[in-house]
């Protein structure tokens, strides 16, 4: 059994890809960092930094 991720700092590539991750906390790396997950078929597939203007 998988233990469950605490805060977005314990956050790491494969937990993204084996699907380990919240909506919230993607929401709250997004809100912080401004990264966009893209997600395709239900499966990570890649990361995009926001651009603002």
């Amino acid at each position: 059994m998988k233990m469950p991720i605490g805060t977005i700092q314990d956050i790491t590539l494969n937990n993204l890809k084996n699907g380990e991750v919240t909506l919230m906390q993607l929401d709250e790396i997004y809100k912080k960092m401004g990264f966009v997950f893209v997600v395709s078929e239900g499966k990570f597939t890649r990361i995009k930094k926001e651009i603002r203007h």
